[in-house]
C-alpha cells in the first residue's frame, strides 16, 4: 500500500516469520546455505583472511545514528580535528562541533529548529498562477509547471487512497463479522461466500499475503490499520501547505516551499538500521554482524522529526560527506516528485569528481522505474548521468518466483542490481535489534561491499568498484513474481528486471577484484 505514496524511507515493516530463524541470512551462500545471501562469511573465511586493509568513511545520509549502540559506536566516523562542545568550529569548516557528522535540519548549532513557515508556504502556493510558474520557472529551483502538476495529482492520489483503504477496512470488517471469528484463518476466508466481486477481490489478496504474518490482527495491523494512519500524516503533515509544523535549517526560506514528504520513523531508527548493516562490529557476539570490518560511518541527518526531506539539505548533506573524505555514500530514501533537483544534480556531480560512489535505495513502490520517476536519481536535470551511483531493488532469501520482494521497484535500465531486503536483522537505537524489510535495507549491502573493495583494494576507483559490483553478481535465470498496481502478481524472467541480472555476492566480486590491477 506504502507504494502510492511519495517516500522518504524505502522500508516496508512486515514480520516474515518464515526466514526469523536465519537472522543474518544475507551473509550466507546460496551453494552452501540453500540461502540467496550474498557470501560475506564465505568471502571473510576464504579470501580475505590475513589480508591487508585501509579504513574507509561512509557517509549514511538519513534521520540519524544513535552514537551510544553497544554494536555502532566503536565504527563511528569522529572528525579528530574537532574538539567537542566547546562551541567552536575548531576545523574551519562551517560546522560547529560536528563530531559524528551534522544535523542538516536544525539551526546553527545543529539542534532542530522548528519555525512557523506557514505564511511563506500558503503565499506561494496561492500565487502560482500560470505567469507565476514560467517566472519560477526560470529561477534555480526549477519550481515549474510540471511540479506543480505533480504535487496536485499526488495531493489527489493520497486522498483517493485513505478513501479506498477506509472503506476496504469496513469490507474486512464486515467479512470477519460474517465469519465468526476476531482472529480468523485462511483457511475461514478460503470457506467465506463472498456477498459481491470487492469482497471477492478482498478475500484473494488476504489469502495470498495472510501466511506471511503470524496471525490476521498481525496482517490487518500492517495492511491496512498502519497504512490508513501513515496516509493520514502524510496528507495532514507532509502535503499540508498550511502545516506550522515544519522545521528549516539557518533559517533559510529559499527551499521551503517542499516537497514535504513521508518518513515512518522519527529520529534515528531508520538511520541506526543502515549503520548496522554495513558496519556493525563483527564478531563480537552481540548482535549481529555488519559486513564491512574496517569503516568508519559518518552520520549526516537530513531526515527532520515532522518526516521532510528538504532537496537543498539533501544537496549540503553530499557536499559535507565528500568534504570530509566519504568514499561511499549511502541513500535510502526518494520520493516521487523533487522540487529542487539542480541543487541535488550540482551536489551530485561534485560527487562524481571526487571519486565517490553513491548508492541509493530503488524504492518500495513495485515501480518499473524505466517509466517511473523516483527521486533522487542519476539523471541530470540537464542531461547526462552521474555514473557512479548504483541503484539497488530488493531481494528475499529463497531462490524460487518469490525472489524478488513485491515491494520493490525494478527496471531493465535504471536499476543496477538486487541486494537482500527482507527480514534484515540490524541495529536500532537504545542498544536494540529489529528485522525490517526494504530496498532501504537492500542498499547498506551494496555500501557495505563497496567499502570491503576500497578497504583491501583501495586504488580501484568509483567506477571501477560499480564495475565490479554489476559484473560479479550471481546471476539470475528464471521467472519471478513482480506486483502489479492492482494487486496481481506477474512473472517475468528477473534479468528483465535490473540491469545486472542479478543479485550482489561478496565473494564473486573479491575474486573479481584481485584481476583489477
Amino acid at each position: 500500500m506504502i507504494r502510492k505514496m511519495a517516500l522518504t524511507c524505502f522500508i516496508m515493516q512486515v514480520n516474515f516469520i518464515l526466514y526469523a530463524q536465519k537472522s543474518n541470512w544475507q551473509h550466507m551462500d546460496l551453494k552452501t546455505d540453500s540461502v540467496f545471501g550474498i557470501s560475506t562469511n564465505k568471502a571473510y573465511a576464504e579470501l580475505l583472511k590475513d589480508k591487508r586493509k585501509t579504513a574507509v568513511v561512509v557517509a549514511v545520509i538519513d534521520s540519524g545514528i544513535d552514537t551510544t549502540h553497544e554494536d555502532l559506536k566503536k565504527m563511528l566516523w569522529i572528525n579528530k580535528n574537532e574538539i567537542p562542545s566547546n562551541g567552536k568550529d575548531d576545523d574551519h569548516n562551517g560546522y560547529v562541533d560536528d563530531i559524528y557528522g551534522w544535523n542538516f535540519v536544525g539551526s546553527e548549532n545543529g539542534k532542530e529548529d522548528v519555525t512557523n513557515i506557514a505564511g511563506i508556504k500558503k503565499q506561494f502556493f496561492d500565487s502560482l498562477s500560470y505567469t507565476a510558474v514560467n517566472e519560477l520557472y526560470r529561477t534555480e529551483y526549477q519550481c515549474n509547471r510540471k511540479s506543480v502538476k505533480e504535487f496536485k495529482s499526488h495531493l489527489n492520489n493520497a486522498q483517493n487512497l485513505l478513501f479506498d483503504l477506509e472503506e476496504r477496512n469496513k469490507i474486512v470488517e464486515q467479512i470477519i463479522k460474517q465469519i465468526g471469528k476476531t482472529n480468523p484463518l485462511s483457511s475461514d476466508f478460503k470457506k467465506y461466500r463472498p456477498a459481491n466481486d470487492i469482497e471477492k477481490q478482498i478475500c484473494e489478496i488476504i489469502i495470498r499475503y495472510l501466511p506471511y504474518y503470524v496471525d490476521f490482527i498481525q496482517y490487518r495491523q500492517n495492511e491496512i490499520n498502519n497504512q490508513i494512519t501513515l496516509i493520514k500524516e502524510h496528507i495532514e503533515h507532509g502535503l499540508n501547505i498550511a502545516d506550522t509544523t515544519l522545521s528549516i535549517i539557518n533559517n533559510d526560506d529559499s527551499d521551503v516551499m517542499g516537497p514535504f514528504t513521508l518518513f515512518p520513523f522519527p529520529g534515528p531508527y531508520h538511520g541506526s538500521h543502515i549503520a548496522g548493516i554495513i558496519g556493525a562490529v563483527r564478531n563480537n557476539g552481540v548482535g549481529m554482524d555488519g559486513i564491512a570490518d574496517s569503516v568508519s560511518i559518518m552520520s549526516l541527518r537530513v531526515i527532520s522529526s515532522f518526516r521532510e526531506l528538504r532537496d537543498k539539505n539533501l544537496a549540503d548533506a553530499i557536499r559535507y560527506a565528500v568534504d570530509n573524505g566519504a568514499k561511499i555514500i549511502n541513500l535510502s530514501f526518494g520520493k516521487l516528485y523533487t522540487w529542487n533537483k539542480l541543487a541535488v544534480d550540482s551536489a551530485v556531480k561534485y560527487a562524481m569528481k571526487k571519486d565517490v560512489l553513491i548508492v541509493h535505495a530503488a524504492g518500495n513502490d513495485a515501480l518499473n522505474l524505466d517509466v517511473n520517476n523516483i527521486y533522487p536519481n542519476p539523471r541530470y536535470e540537464d542531461e547526462g548521468v552521474a555514473q557512479a551511483w548504483i541503484e539497488v531493488g530488493a531481494t528475499g532469501p529463497i531462490n524460487d518466483s518469490s525472489l524478488i520482494a513485491l515491494f520493490s521497484n525494478y527496471g531493465k535500465k535504471n536499476v543496477d542490481v538486487f541486494a537482500p531486503g527482507v527480514q534484515i536483522y540490524s541495529t536500532a537505537p537504545g542498544s536494540t535489534y529489529v528485522s525490517l524489510n526494504g530496498t532501504s535495507m537492500a542498499a547498506p549491502m551494496v555500501a557495505g561491499l563497496a567499502t570491503i573493495l576500497r578497504e583491501y583494494y583501495p586504488t580501484l576507483t568509483a567506477l571501477q568498484i560499480k564495475e565490479i559490483i554489476m559484473k560479479s553478481v550471481m546471476k539470475v535465470n528464471h521467472n519471478v513474481n513482480i506486483k502489479e498496481l492492482n494487486g496481481h502478481l506477474q512473472s517475468l524472467p528477473f534479468s528483465d528486471l535490473c540491469v545486472s541480472g542479478g543479485i550482489i555476492n561478496m565473494y564473486n566480486a573479491i575474486q573479481l577484484a584481485n584481476s583489477y590491477k
